[in-house]
């Protein structure tokens, strides 16, 4: 991977395939995560609006070189060796500083994650189909950041002396420690967070002043283009149904409760009579399979389902 596939990755540029290609090349070597660093903090220290150009680092190492022998070349023997000493330990010591801690990832394919992810912190992370998060070996310093490209849901371990940062493509979410779910796809305009327990500030990335504070319940949304935030409805606690199974329908037409369906339970629901999709339902289910919701419906309304694989057609008459 050169500097700029690097930036079409930061800046959400990269196609879905390019980005599952820069994932694994991470995943492939330590030298690789060190060199995404680099260049990613290049583009921060950018304001994230750094061009595909790769830096020229050997002119410019070029003319430190030149600097340093210039009045070296007039020092006695002693004062080489000590200059060359100093220079020896000035590096060890950048080095050790500037060194950023080594970047593993986990990453999840086309179906979302059934099983945890656990970070160094004892913190859970389950991942939702095509994401991936970054994250050092260990946490050190006064925080715990990762970086989440795609969507998941935390159970963060608290620990008030070091708040767990989470940064996305445009958004950041700041907790002590709670469980919520978080969506900020890199070719998403929108990034979006809701709360299932806790407390968790959500922002735009270096914007924290602009923070909004949500609570068990409550969610946000961040348009990445406007900064642009604004509260979400109560009913959109069922974006995160995936990993928590809880649902609620309130007025909701078929066609929209069919969407959640799908995202919650990984399947395609396809309506054989077009009118079923504008009836209207009502009702709310905690951890109950996909069976006892088609249940529901066939009281209701006389819906009948057949079922192929991950593929359910639903047949009626209509309200």
């Amino acid at each position: 991977m050169n500097d700029a596939d690097i930036i079409d990755y930061l800046n959400g540029h990269a196609s879905a395939a390019e980005r599952t290609a820069m994932e694994a090349w991470l995943a492939d070597s330590p030298g690789n995560r060190r060199e995404f660093q680099r260049v990613q903090r290049l583009w921060r220290g950018s304001g994230a609006a750094l061009q595909p150009e790769a830096p020229d680092v050997d002119a410019a190492w070029g003319k430190v070189r030149r600097r340093i022998r210039r009045p070296v070349r007039f020092l006695p023997v002693i004062g080489r060796v000590a200059a060359a000493v100093l220079l020896l330990l000035a590096g060890v010591w950048a080095w050790n500083v500037f060194q950023p801690p080594p970047q593993l990832v986990a990453r999840q394919g086309a179906e979302m994650a059934t099983e945890a992810f656990l970070l160094p912190d004892g913190s859970r992370v389950w991942l939702h189909k095509e994401s991936a998060i970054f994250y050092p070996e260990s946490f050190t310093g006064n925080k715990r950041l990762v970086r989440l490209s795609g969507e998941a849901y935390f159970e963060v371990a608290r620990d008030e002396a070091h708040p767990f940062l989470i940064e996305t493509d445009g958004a950041a979410v700041r907790v002590l420690g709670t469980s919520f779910g978080l969506m900020a796809y890199p070719d998403s305009s929108t990034a979006w967070v809701q709360v299932n327990s806790g407390r968790v500030a959500f922002y735009p990335v270096d914007k924290e002043s602009r923070q909004v504070v949500l609570e068990k319940g409550e969610g946000a949304q961040l348009n990445k283009i406007s900064g642009q935030l604004q509260r979400l409805e109560p009913g959109a606690a069922n974006r995160i149904a995936w990993r928590t199974k809880k649902l609620n329908f309130q007025n909701t037409t078929l066609e929209e409760m069919a969407a959640t369906l799908e995202s919650t339970y990984g399947v395609k629901i396809i309506f054989e009579n077009a009118q079923l999709a504008s009836c209207r339902f009502t009702a709310s289910f905690d951890e109950e399979p996909l069976e006892s919701v088609l249940q529901t419906l066939n009281t209701l309304f006389g819906i009948r389902w057949v079922q192929d694989g991950q593929v359910i057609l639903l047949r009626g008459e209509g309200c």
